[in-house]
């Protein structure tokens, strides 16, 4: 199921316009000098929007009556949309990979493990996040797309400004300190939040979705 699924992506092209705003703001957005943790916090938090447009693209790439038939062929809604979640993860990973692999190269002389482990822990809470997010305001929850544009314009936005918002403000919150390696404790409760986060929005999602299928 998740190899139809990504082969039916690939061949939408629907995947494209959002793999160009993530190349864009992967080099904007991330400044190869300087401490090497806020650099890697900016650049995973622009994988918020990024991973939850994956998403959508995901979940939008079948029209609502070829979705229906799929569902119906491959075993029903119990099937489909976890295997669309978990596609939608997967790809967001590939990206964050290359997103991480570009920091990590650009920062190579102040690179240390656990600055490694902590960029690693930066782009999987920010991708887990996105998904989640892109799954709730995905069709059939949101059947308009630009209902589903502003939505997710507000969350991103609601994740870059409200204070302490799980992942986003709060990592840059704590990046933002004079010694953020000393707060890594700080960082494991902030990952531990996003994946309460993610997980309530991701059963509010699928509830809603099953209702609406």
């Amino acid at each position: 199921m998740i190899r139809y699924l990504v082969a039916d992506v690939v061949q939408g092209q629907r995947w494209i316009a959002p793999a160009l705003v993530f190349v864009a703001a992967a080099l904007v957005s991330t400044p190869t000098s300087g401490p090497v943790l806020p650099t890697y916090a900016i650049s995973a938090a622009v994988m918020v929007p990024v991973a939850m447009w994956f998403t959508i693209v995901v979940f939008h790439n079948e029209e609502p009556a070829q979705a229906a038939i799929t569902m119906a062929v491959v075993g029903g809604f119990n099937r489909v949309w976890p295997a669309k979640l978990l596609t939608s993860f997967l790809v967001s990973l590939v990206v964050s990979a290359v997103a991480f692999g570009y920091v990590t190269i650009s920062t190579i002389p102040q690179q240390t493990p656990v600055l490694l482990g902590v960029g690693v822990l930066d782009y999987l809470m920010c991708a887990v996040a996105g998904v989640a997010f892109g799954a709730l305001i995905s069709r059939p929850v949101v059947p308009k797309i630009a209902w589903t544009v502003l939505l997710g314009v507000g969350i991103s936005l609601g994740q870059l400004l409200i204070r302490h918002a799980p992942p986003v403000n709060a990592m840059i919150q704590l990046y933002a300190g004079d010694a953020p390696l000393a707060s890594v404790g700080s960082l494991l409760v902030i990952a531990l939040e996003t994946v309460v986060l993610a997980a309530v929005v991701v059963v509010a999602a699928r509830t809603l979705t099953r209702q609406r299928t």
